[in-house]
């Protein structure tokens, strides 16, 4: 799951939540020049590809500015 809100992915147990940036542009944010917008783009769809790739036990949280390493939470 992609989401600005993640918490709620955390919440309703996803398995991978992948932090976005605003609810209405979850991939992006328009008032970057395009090619900023772009590059935020392209990192968080990266971060969803390691998502996918990395086994996880409980709801963790991914974040485009993260390493290739990942930060499990949970829902308390």
């Amino acid at each position: 799951m992609i989401g600005a809100l993640p918490a709620i992915g955390i919440s309703a147990n996803a398995p991978r939540v992948v932090r976005g940036v605003k609810v209405q542009h979850p991939c992006g944010d328009p008032n970057l020049p395009p090619e900023a917008d772009m590059e935020l783009m392209m990192g968080i769809v990266r971060a969803a590809l390691r998502a996918i790739q990395t086994k996880v036990e409980t709801p963790t949280l991914f974040q485009a500015s993260d390493a290739p390493s990942q930060e499990a939470v949970h829902a308390s």
